[in-house]
This record gives C-alpha cells, structure tokens and sequence, in this order.
C-alpha cells in the first residue's frame, strides 16, 4: 500500500508542474538535440537568438524563414550507405521556434553572405556588446561565428548574392537612365566597424517609433540596402536623386542614394519633430569599403551567373548590358554544340595529352545525346538563353571580345597592359607580387575581362550540373589568375600556340570545386576527390549513385541542398584514395597478358563480366577536414581487386563511341593482322600488355562491367553501333588501346 502511495504522490507532483516550467524543460530539450547534432555551444546559440531579438523581420524572406530553417529533405546514396541532406532538430530548425531566432538567422545569412566565419564572430561579439546587457554576453566571437554559419549554410538557398546582384542593379539602372554617372561603389563591401554601426542604429530606429535612420551617398549603399530588405522591407524607404525608388509601410529607415553629398555615406540617427524639439545622433560616414568582389556571397543556382556578372558590371562602373551576358551564352553554346577536342588541345602539347583529352568530338559526347535541347536550357538557367543561330566557336569568341570592347572600351585601362595587349594573353600578365600586378588587379578593363572569363568558364561547367531545389553556391574565385577555359580559347583562335590545355580531369576538377575547394592544404591533388560537400551544397557524379553506362551515355552531376552525412557526422568530402603521394598507383588494374578465348572473338559475349562490386565507406580524419575514404571491391570469379572510382569516371570522361557500320553486329573477330595483337579481356584486366595489342572487354550484356571498364590513363573506344571487327580497325587508326564491347544504340554524333 506504501508503494501505491509513493506513485501516487510523484504522479501529483508531475500534474502540479507550472506550464511555464514544462515549456522550460521542453526548450532546453529542443535546445540540446540542436547543439548536439551540430556541435554548437549553447550560450552561443542563446546569445545569437537574443540578438535577433532585438531586431524585427518581416516581408516576403521572413515568411520563408520557419519551413528553411526546418527542412530535412536529403538525397540518399544508396549503395554507399551514405546520405546528403540537413539534421532533423539541428541548430537551424531549433531557432526557427522564435521570432528573435527567425530575425537572427536573417541577419546571419546576411552576415555570413559578407564576411569570412571568423569576421562575423567579431562582428557579433562586438553588436551584442553595443545592444545586449553584460549578463548576456557570454560567448566567444569563434562561438558566434560558428553559430552563424550554420544558420547562413542552411539559409544560403535564398541567394543572398542574387538579392544584392537585383538590388545593386536596380540602383544603376535610376542613374543609367537619369543620364547621370553610375557610382562603382554601391556594391563596395563595408567594415565591421562601419556595418556594426549600422546595425546598432537600425536596432534603435527599429525599437523606437520617433526614431529614424538616415543614410546618405552611394558608397556601400547597395549592400546595406540589401541587407535592410532583406530582414525587415516594409520599415524601409530608397530615395535615388530626390525620386522615390521604394516606399514601405513605415519609414523608419530611409536611404538617400546620391552623389551630391561628395564620397562616402552617411550614417545618422534622427529624432521626428515633436513639440517643436528635435534630437540627433552623431552621424557616422562610410568612407571605406572592400571595393572587389566579395567571394564570401552565397546565391541561388537559379540565375547565379547572371547575379554575379551583373555585380561584376557594377564594380566597374560599366553600363547595364544584356549584351554581354548574351555573347557569353552563345560562345558556350557553340562550343558544347560545334566544338571537336581540337577546340580544347594546345597546339604545343605532346602525345601524352590523348590519354586525358575529351573525346573526338568534343563536349557532344560527354553531355549526352539530348546535348542540342539541353545546352540553351541550363544556359538560360543560370545565365541567359543563346541565340537560335550559333556561330562556329571561332566567331563566338570574336564576338565576345567585339562586345567587351564595346561595353568598356580599352582605353579606359589604367594600368598599360590591356590597352595595347590583348587582356586574354597570358603572356602580357605581369608577375605576382609587383607593382605592374597591382595596377593590372585593380584596373577596371583588366578586372571586367577577368569577371567574364570566369562567368564564361562557369557557364561551361554548369551545362554538366542538375540542381535540386534550394541549392546555392558562394562565387569560387581566385583574384589575379584566370580561367584556363579562356586561356585555351584564346591561344586557339587568336594568340600564338601553347601548352594550355582542358583535361577530363581538369574539367572534373573543375566542376567538383565550383562550390569551394576541400583540398587546398592537400598534398593529393583534386582529381582524387569524387563528392564535395562545403558550405549549403554537395557535388557529386551520378556515378557515384548509379556506377554503370548507358549507351548512349551522358556525364551529369548533380548538386544537392544539404551537408554529407555517414552515420551521424558531416563530412566534406568523398576521395577514391587516401591523401599522399602516389597512393592511387595502389589502384593500378594489372594488365592482361593473354586473351581469355583462343582464336576467334565471338560477341555479344558476357565472358568478361564482373561477379559482385562492393562499395564502402571510411571515416578519416585529414588536413583539419572530416573526409570519407571509398574504397571499390570488384569480384570475378575468383579473382579480386581493387580500383579508382576516380579514375573509372574520368575514364567515361574521354571515352570515344565507334563510328557505326552497316555491318551484322554480331559479326566476330578473327585475328588476321601479324602487327595487331587483339586479345579478348575482362573488367579484372581490361587493359592488354604489349605496345601493339588491342583489348577487347567482353562486357557486351552488362553496363555495370563496361562502365568498370574505362580508364582515364589510356584512350578507350566504345564498340555500340558498330561491328567487332570495324571497332578494332577505328582503335588502330585513332590509337586507342581498348574496345570496350558495349550494346547498340540510336547515337549518333552530328559533324
């Protein structure tokens, strides 16, 4: 009876627990499972949800702010056990509960769309210094900093760099179309200092009704503008030249963009008149700014290059110029559509340049039979749609250069390079380091030739990419180099021959870094690295998902919203082989040294084939960075190996199909020719030994074997449409070293 007692008693004391407390109890829960699945300090997290606090947030970004915070949709790999995609209850979603958390992680989107981790740690740590009491202030800038990235990563979908690419633009366009200069600073990125100013005043006019804030001038103008339209649109009002650009529902914060005022912006808190009695702050100006493209802004993949080029037109004050982005379109266009590997080769580059070159005919082959629909579709994504004509590639890049020349003339160059040098020539670049180097950085006929470079070689790359939904990318750049794209087609159509030269592994390389570098203190080089995973985004091959070919084939990845998870962890990236010198040669496949028939080749045939292909995941810990190793396991009979992933796609990279025959496709093979040596081989060896054999992969049933096949060290040909004996002929005259026996099928390559 005692015990029935006890229970009792404690039951009562549970149902006479205060609301309030449960809800305590039911926060700290939430609060928990968040730092947990993210690695965040607590106090931190409190800290940033109280500065958000002090804000407001409203307009259309505010109210997509609980379900992105939120969301938990991720991409499964299923063969690898592995999964891309955001926490359930992570750090985000748990801040999502509050309006003080939705206003903070608005602000920190922002914040970390501007600024490096570490600098919006300071800028943080010193904002709650200025508007949160001393007993809140408890956490470190690093705490801060990372709290703050964690909200930017998984709110880096809305594009901030896109807002400020419209807004910036919108700004020109009032003066474009006043007949007045267009200022080059209304992108300029502000200091902390000066931003954190800023934001304790729009903090106080937001908290105080009689309260305004004034900014005035053009410097910085636009990224501030940006950053108040972004957190709370209907307290802001714009002003361009005395004309009303926007009104919102209150104007407690007014932005006067013009030049009248002399340089710099100014920055003052203002008391409305009342009773005859006005009162004012010290006005703070902006007379500095990062006046260069700021590498930290996230945008949405939906029209990311037209975002980044309009900004890049900003910052050298040249003219509003659909033009530009359409000549851009229509040289990639041309080159996915028109180009052969010549197009892509230095005329200077040796024999061994074939092993890794695209195919024959060019960018056609790896982008898919549906290359002519698809290239105008996901330039048009990103960019702009190409014209219904295409010019040879030739004419494109002429005319790229004939429409650059137009929209900033070189006699504006300041520097004394790119005015009597063609500013493409990398031969004419001064070295690194100089003073020649620093004019060239900064004059702004060197700067926008750089800018279109790097929009035109992206354009490239994201003719291979698929995105899903909520996907951004930060703008991956490195100041005072240039594109090896435009580096290539320059030596091509107008300079002198080189060496310069697009790779399968360049490209891939390439494309895997378009959302940041994850091996730039590594001694392995990129081409190990097979899934990239930093910032909001991950990269990978659909390779990796689906390891086989089709016939005909198409090489696509795909970028996913979301952060790599195995197990309970984030990882940055996937690689083939352990970081370290020489550690893929371990992957080297033996080379067949006789053929597995005797005499006649009979095909279709499956002789080849594998057994079983294994594919698993590693936990590694390198360079600072969370890596999984993969390792591919593939079984005949019984035999064993294993291989590169890494190299078997850059081998799908430069794989060549046979021209079609009218032949019986069934016809065999019977060797007849003393100085050809064909033998038949498997997904094992695929490779024969001897200088003057041809191997011949009997994988004619199975796309998993065939794709297992490719190499990226050796020039492969891909048999399809074409009969055994006319493949084997092609691989002698085109040099190639395997004829991997594959179906047929409807490809065609239009000349």
């Amino acid at each position: 009876m005692s015990g029935d007692n006890g229970g009792v008693a404690t039951q009562a004391d549970i149902l006479g627990v205060p609301g309030a407390a449960l809800n305590t109890v039911g926060f700290a829960q939430g609060m928990l499972r968040a730092v947990s699945a993210d690695n965040a300090n607590p106090n931190a997290v409190i800290q940033v949800q109280a500065i958000g606090s002090c804000f407001q947030s409203n307009g259309p970004w505010a109210a997509k702010i609980p379900d992105l915070l939120s969301r938990t949709s991720n991409v499964r790999l299923e063969r690898l056990s592995a999964w891309i995609g955001w926490v359930k209850d992570d750090t985000p979603s748990f801040m999502s509960q509050t309006s003080g958390g939705r206003t903070a992680a608005l602000l920190c989107c922002a914040l970390g769309s501007l600024y490096s981790q570490g600098r919006c740690g300071l800028l943080l740590y010193e904002l709650a210094r200025d508007i949160l009491p001393p007993d809140r202030q408890v956490s470190s800038p690093t705490q801060l900093g990372n709290v703050c990235m964690l909200l930017e990563r998984k709110l880096a979908c809305l594009g901030f760099g896109n807002h400020l690419a419209l807004q910036v633009t919108r700004l020109r366009q009032c003066f474009f179309e006043a007949g007045l200069e267009v200022p080059r600073d209304l992108a300029d990125t502000p200091t902390e200092e000066d931003l954190n100013i800023f934001l304790r005043e729009i903090c106080n006019a937001l908290r105080d009704e009689s309260m305004v804030l004034q900014v005035t001038g053009t410097r910085c103008s636009g990224t501030l503008l940006a950053l108040t339209l972004a957190i709370c649109p209907e307290d802001v009002s714009v002003r361009i030249n005395g004309e009303v650009l926007i009104s919102g529902i209150r104007d407690n914060i007014i932005f006067s963009v013009t030049t009248e005022h002399g340089p710099g912006t100014h920055i003052c808190l203002e008391t409305k008149l009342k009773l005859q009695k006005a009162g004012f702050r010290k006005s703070h100006i902006i007379a500095d700014g990062q006046h260069e493209y700021n590498t930290q802004l996230s945008f949405a993949c939906d029209g990311i290059l037209s975002s980044q080029l309009d900004l890049a037109l900003a910052m050298v004050g040249v003219g509003l110029s659909q033009h530009l982005k359409l000549a851009i379109a229509n040289l990639i266009a041309s080159l996915a559509i028109k180009s052969t590997r010549s197009d892509f080769r230095g005329e200077k580059c040796g024999p061994t340049y074939l092993a890794e070159a695209l195919p024959a005919q060019g960018l056609r082959v790896i982008l898919g039979p549906t290359y002519q629909e698809l290239t105008p579709q996901r330039l048009e994504k990103v960019l702009c749609h190409p014209s219904d004509t295409l010019q040879s590639p030739k004419e494109a890049f002429h005319g790229l250069q004939d429409t650059i020349r137009a929209a900033l003339p070189l006699k504006q160059c300041t520097c004394g390079i790119c005015d009597h040098e063609a500013p493409w020539n990398s031969a004419s670049h001064p070295k690194a380091n100089t003073r020649a180097f620093v004019k060239w950085m900064s004059c702004p006929v060197s700067r926008l030739w750089r800018h279109v470079a790097q929009i035109a070689q992206a354009s490239l790359l994201f003719l291979f990419l698929q995105h899903t939904p909520n996907t951004s990318m930060r703008y991956q750049t490195e100041e005072g180099t240039y594109p090896r794209y435009m580096l290539v087609l320059w030596s091509r159509f107008v300079g002198p021959p080189d060496y310069h030269s697009v790779y399968s592994s360049s490209l891939h390389e390439d494309i895997i870094q378009l959302i940041g570098k994850a091996t730039r203190n590594y001694s392995e080089p990129m081409l190990q690295i097979i899934c990239n995973s930093l910032g909001a985004s991950t990269i990978y091959p659909t390779t990796l998902e689906v390891p086989s070919m089709s016939s005909p084939w198409a090489v696509q990845y795909e970028v996913v919203d979301g952060r790599l998870h195995y197990q309970s962890d984030y990882y940055d990236f996937i690689a083939a082989a352990k970081p370290g010198n020489n550690a893929s040669k371990a992957f080297d496949r033996r080379r067949a040294k006789g053929s597995m028939v005797k005499g006649t080749i009979t095909v279709p045939s499956g002789l080849g084939e594998h057994s079983s292909l294994v594919m698993t995941l590693r936990p590694a810990f390198t360079e600072k960075h969370q890596a999984l190793l993969l390792r591919c396991h593939i079984k005949q009979g019984n035999k064993t190996i294993d291989v590169n992933f890494v190299d078997i796609h850059l081998g799908l990279m430069t794989l060549d199909p046979a021209d079609g025959c009218d032949h019986d496709l069934s016809t065999p093979l019977t060797p007849t020719d003393d100085s050809v040596d064909v033998k038949a081989t498997s997904v094992i060896e695929p490779i024969p030994s001897g200088k003057s054999s041809i191997g011949v992969t009997l994988t004619h049933r199975n796309e998993e074997s065939q794709f297992l096949c490719c190499s990226g060290t050796i020039r492969q040909l891909y048999q399809g449409n074409c009969c055994l004996p006319c493949a084997v002929s092609q691989a002698v005259r085109d040099d190639c070293k395997v004829v991997i026996g594959g179906s047929p099928s409807i490809y065609r390559v239009v000349n």
